[in-house]
């Protein structure tokens, strides 16, 4: 037995976690992602149609690989992230499809996540109803009589326009509607309609248009840009933006009524009429991309440049410090991965805040993508942060570039605080440590007459087989009366460490609440699930939350409180005086939602 025992080595499961917002309006673009915590995947997914929505690019593939060293014990972990671009289209509530993919000779199927799709706008939105703030042309004259006037073919028309008409995905492409009319047009209305395989969003115009009179073909006509799209490809091939119908109101003088008599009598002298005229359909032809290298980030663009910088000015052993990392330049920058940030081995790495400044111009999204990465030095000493590495794509020339931060970050940790949180608790982690199971040679001086006979050995093998075996059939009972017990008297500790967290969020002691908040909602799983508190991690939690068929939105929202307890007791302070109030709020809301669905029997 113990041979056996020992022979067997640990290996960490494969989980493939499923993730998309919970809630999204109609017409509104989102990400579907799915991670799996392992690099060696055989095959991308594929995923054609979802109904109820459109697929317009994916997957996109990034791999993410970490390496922590505590206490001389390294630990490598790895993942793949898939990402799918979609658009809702209907209302109601959807199950997006899970993945399945073979890993190692073994099948691993990923969670089904919910989206709720209610009613809002996407990026696809028309024109508003304007009016000129230009006096039109004198309205032509189409006959005599009572009869309505009529608009012909060249009295009002529209082109489409486009400054590219072959690019590669996600290279942006500016559409134009231009209007052309020889008449007194008061009001127009078109609408972008749904999309299949473009991202468009729309450029600011005035809403007053400026008309402006030109010689088009030997006619005297008026012209304005009425709206503009920024188009973003999401997939290659011929893709076709539609003909799109525009709603108009005309002006005419009307010749029956005498100006006087209106002027007196309040008779309308204009006659207006409504003319429907269809902007012409426009065919794109998008190249795909070519072979892409691992350490392609999705940014395709020109321009971009990246620059890191240590934020925190006096790092310190045990605290959280501050790497500042800025990508800049003109494209798709917010559809950009972060870059990876090799950190020392020795620093625990936490999770990262980006934010994307920018503004929409003809050439895409021009601006910044801001990345604040948090780490914490275990040990003081001097340490080197390699410089920061973005590869990206640049239509100019169809080739990718690898651009750099520019010199190592050089890092000089002083000594920190020995009672921080961050201390406590890797002492706590280590006080019980792993067996040692060294082979052990035997003591040539104890050999011979000095051993038990074999016969004896082979007794008491098979006298503490019995033992032992009894006595796990004891421990078997025992452990299934203490579940019971804990299942009864689950969220009382939760309850205990809430109360705390109030008493420390009434006397402003912000560490101190965060850490009890924090201890309150790995208690409260604990006892739920029937856990040690030392296997209360993100990963595993959200396991077993889809085992017992929480909701993705509740799931979602305990790991966002606790990553917020985290992120403040590791050093992230906030200057808002109410965010502890929202995130005792937040661990209440949560505990309480959750204390029926952990009752239940798993899926």
């Amino acid at each position: 037995m113990i041979i056996l025992l020992t022979s067997l080595g640990a290996k960490a499961a494969v989980t493939i976690t499923a993730k998309a917002p919970p809630t999204v309006g109609v017409g509104e673009q989102f990400r579907l992602q799915y991670t799996v915590n392992s690099a060696n995947v055989g095959s991308e997914p594929h995923i054609n149609s979802i109904a109820g929505f459109d697929v317009v690019y994916g997957p996109a593939t990034s791999v993410s690989r970490s390496i922590s060293s505590i206490n001389g014990r390294t630990t490598e972990n790895s993942s793949t992230t898939y990402t799918f671009t979609l658009i809702a289209r209907k209302e109601g509530k959807y199950q997006l499809p899970s993945i399945t993919l073979k890993i190692d000779g073994n099948s691993y199927t990923s969670n089904s996540p919910s989206v709720q799709v209610v009613k809002g706008s996407g990026y696809s939105t028309g024109s508003q109803n304007t009016r000129s703030s230009q006096a039109p042309l004198p309205a032509q004259t189409m006959g005599g009589g009572k009869s309505s006037p009529r608009v012909g073919p060249g009295d009002l028309y529209i082109e489409v326009s486009a400054n590219k008409r072959t690019v590669y995905e996600q290279e942006p492409v500016l559409l134009s509607y231009n209007v052309y009319t020889t008449q007194a047009l008061e009001q127009l209305q078109g609408k972008m309609p749904d999309l299949k395989g473009f991202v468009a969003k729309e450029m600011s115009l005035p809403h007053e248009k400026q008309l402006r009179i030109v010689n088009r073909n030997g006619r005297t006509v008026q012209t304005t840009t009425w709206s503009q799209y920024v188009m973003f490809p999401q997939q290659s091939g011929r893709l076709t933006i539609p003909s799109i119908p525009f709603e108009g109101i005309i002006a005419y003088a009307n010749r029956n009524v005498d100006p006087i008599e209106a002027f007196f009598f309040g008779t309308s002298a204009t006659t207006r009429i409504n003319h429907t005229v269809h902007a012409p359909a426009l065919d794109i032809t998008v190249k795909p991309l070519p072979p892409k290298p691992d350490s392609f980030s999705g940014a395709v663009g020109n321009n971009f440049t990246v620059t890191a910088a240590m934020a925190t000015k006096t790092p310190r052993e045990n605290e959280t410090i501050t790497l500042k990392v800025k990508v800049s330049g003109t494209g798709n920058i917010d559809l950009i991965t972060p870059p990876e940030v090799h950190f020392p081995a020795d620093f625990e790495q936490l999770d990262n805040k980006a934010v994307a400044n920018t503004t929409l111009t003809p050439e895409g999204m021009k601006g910044d993508l801001a990345i604040e990465y948090y780490a914490i030095p275990n040990h003081k000493g001097q340490y080197v942060i390699p410089p920061v590495e973005l590869t990206y794509f640049s239509p100019a020339d169809g080739s990718y570039h690898t651009i750099s931060s520019g010199k190592p970050i050089v890092v000089k940790v002083a000594k920190g605080n020995p009672n921080s949180y961050a201390a406590r608790q890797r002492m706590k982690n280590n006080d019980i440590r792993h067996i040692h199971l060294d082979s052990i040679s035997a003591d040539n001086a104890s050999a011979g007459g000095g051993m038990l006979p074999v016969a004896s050995v082979y007794a008491l093998l098979i006298i503490l087989f019995i033992v032992a075996y009894k006595v796990l059939q004891l421990r078997q009972r025992r452990r299934a009366d203490v579940q019971g017990r804990l299942l009864r008297k689950a969220g009382s500790k939760a309850n205990a460490r809430l109360r705390t967290a109030q008493r420390m969020m009434r006397d402003g002691k912000s560490s101190e609440f965060y850490a009890a908040t924090l201890g309150a909602l790995r208690d409260f799983v604990a006892d739920k699930l029937v856990l040690p508190v030392t296997d209360v991690t993100k990963e595993k939690i959200a396991a077993l939350f889809d085992e017992y068929g929480v909701p993705s939105d509740l799931s979602m929202r305990y790991s966002e409180v606790v990553s917020d307890c985290e992120l403040h007791i590791y050093g992230v302070s906030s200057d808002d005086p109410g965010a502890m109030q929202r995130t005792y709020d937040a661990a209440e809301q949560v505990i309480t939602k959750l204390n029926p669905l952990l009752k239940k029997t798993k899926k």
